[in-house]
């Protein structure tokens, strides 16, 4: 498959849909479409894009590349990455191991205000997520969402609230 081509213009939703049932009836394309989703190009974004589309039609074909997003997000500056990314991991159970420079990017996302809505919410989900292994972060998050609540969209209010009700359950 070449992605290049495939996404140089956006795809529809039924187009994606249509390419993710073919790579997952051919998994040797998923390798190709993380180098794409991976690589410098100005398309690459899209190819999140289309991981995401993937993952509901084969999510076992994504989830052995939750590593490596989580490595790449300290370091990612694509916000329409970090957004796809971000989603994708906060889908799954957060490995055992897992570095806190990836915490302290889901922190620093979370709490910033130039950062997209969707990606502090799937930051925030995140954070939620490692709270279950890791309880003693479960007040500064809970913190963090009382805090940007007032202020956040009617996404991060719905969500922080959810949240939060877990929290302190």
């Amino acid at each position: 498959m070449n992605f290049e081509a495939i996404l140089s213009t956006f795809p529809g939703k039924e187009a994606a849909v249509l390419i993710a049932k073919e790579i997952a009836n051919e998994p040797k394309n998923m390798d190709k479409l993380w180098k794409f989703a991976t690589s410098a190009h100005e398309k690459s974004w899209r190819a999140t894009w289309l991981m995401d589309k993937v993952y509901d039609e084969a999510p076992e074909l994504v989830r052995t590349y939750i590593p490596q997003m989580i490595q790449l997000i300290p370091n990612l500056e694509c916000q329409s990455k970090q957004r796809q990314f971000l989603k994708l991991i906060s889908a799954e159970p957060l490995p055992k191991t897992i570095s806190g420079d990836f915490i302290n990017s889901c922190f620093d996302l979370l709490i910033s205000n130039s950062t997209p809505v969707a990606v502090r919410v799937y930051a925030m989900q995140i954070l939620f997520n490692f709270s279950q292994q890791e309880p003693d972060i479960k007040n500064e998050l809970a913190l963090v969402i009382e805090e940007f609540m007032t202020d956040g969209s009617a996404g991060f209010k719905c969500r922080g609230k959810r949240i939060l009700k877990k929290l302190q359950a």
